[in-house]
């Protein structure tokens, strides 16, 4: 009696053992700039001429479907460093609608994973938009809104939307994304700024009004911000801090300040410097492992198939196009991720 009593104590008390540990999850979340994935359909309300079969890239079935193999092949990639349950969630910009979205999770590399895509098109005059891939066996979708970005001192001027998505982690946390592609730098940094300062001020809004729900929310800020962790829309508008101790004051810390401060890092390559124009912000509460989902690192991946080998532009993101001329690369930007632990 005494024998099976004993057998039944360590049964329950392994049982209890495998449970917590199956509570405890390693996963990533992640962002990638997907440089002009358009299809090869022309659509009349879009600036899609050029990426057309007849249009001066002479984009056709054949470029598009090698283009979506290489992004596929990319976030398996990702999926296999993150490892555990993998890349939960990412964001995506330069996406032309959701229908390249959803050509791109039927490939054969991701299908396993059975990303479902979310996009609210804008009115960007180039006709991109950002968009938001999510495991629907791991996050549950509660919510999904676009923010416009309104400059009343330039009313004409149209851009991305800012993708706001509310969902479910593991069936138990709440979590909120927002997606980014601020406006580009066309026509110089210095003059280009007030326009990526007034996205940062939406953006922040959107974080002010979160918070002012509940001061607990969990928060992910993730874009193509044509900004770097040390410019003022990031720093001082957004106040995404560079360290978790600065956070604390603004809620918001931004780990990819120190990656490229400090270690000379970065998703994107200008005259020969790296810097992150692609970030992943976190609330100070993820920052700070408060609740259930803790920060573990951030990390850009730029293993070497990733980047040219020869040429004038060696050791650059290898790129589908540079001018018309196809190279048949990923893009021109690097994927970011973070690594998180989830442990109820």
């Amino acid at each position: 009696m005494k024998k099976l009593i004993s057998i039944v104590i360590f049964t329950i008390i392994f049982a209890t053992f495998i449970f917590s540990q199956n509570n405890s999850y390693t996963f990533g979340v992640a962002f990638y700039n997907l440089e002009n994935l358009f299809d090869t359909i022309d659509d009349p309300h879009k600036n899609d001429e050029e990426f057309l079969p007849d249009g001066l890239k002479k984009w056709n079935s054949e470029k598009y479907n090698k283009k979506l193999n290489n992004i596929a092949f990319v976030i398996d990639q990702l999926n296999k460093k993150v490892g555990d349950k993998g890349i939960i969630f990412m964001g995506v910009s330069e996406i032309e609608n959701i229908s390249v979205l959803k050509d791109l999770v039927k490939r054969e590399l991701i299908a396993k994973y059975k990303y479902m895509p979310i996009v609210i098109e804008g009115p960007d005059r180039r006709g991109v938009d950002v968009g938001f891939l999510f495991r629907s066996d791991y996050f549950k979708l509660l919510k999904a809104e676009a923010k416009n970005l309104y400059i009343p001192e330039n009313p004409d001027f149209k851009t991305r939307n800012q993708l706001v998505i509310k969902g479910l982690l593991f069936n138990t946390d709440t979590v909120f994304v927002i997606v980014n592609h601020w406006p580009s730098r066309v026509g110089g940094e210095k003059r280009s700024a007030p326009m990526r300062a007034a996205a940062a001020q939406r953006c922040r809004a959107t974080v002010d009004s979160i918070l002012a729900i509940n001061a607990d929310a969990q928060i992910f800020i993730m874009g193509d911000f044509n900004d770097t962790p040390t410019n003022s829309s990031i720093l001082k508008i957004l106040k995404a801090a560079p360290s978790i101790e600065e956070a604390k004051e603004t809620n918001l810390f931004n780990p990819y300040y120190v990656l490229q401060e400090k270690k000379g890092m970065g998703s994107n390559a200008y005259n020969d410097v790296w810097s992150f124009l692609d970030q992943i912000i976190i609330s100070y509460n993820i920052a700070t492992s408060k609740n259930n989902i803790k920060y573990k690192g951030a990390y850009v991946i730029n293993e070497p198939y990733l980047l040219q080998t020869e040429g004038n532009f060696a050791g650059y993101p290898l790129r589908t196009y540079v001018s018309n001329n196809f190279m048949g690369g990923y893009s021109d930007h690097l994927p970011v991720y973070l690594l998180l632990e989830y442990k109820k």
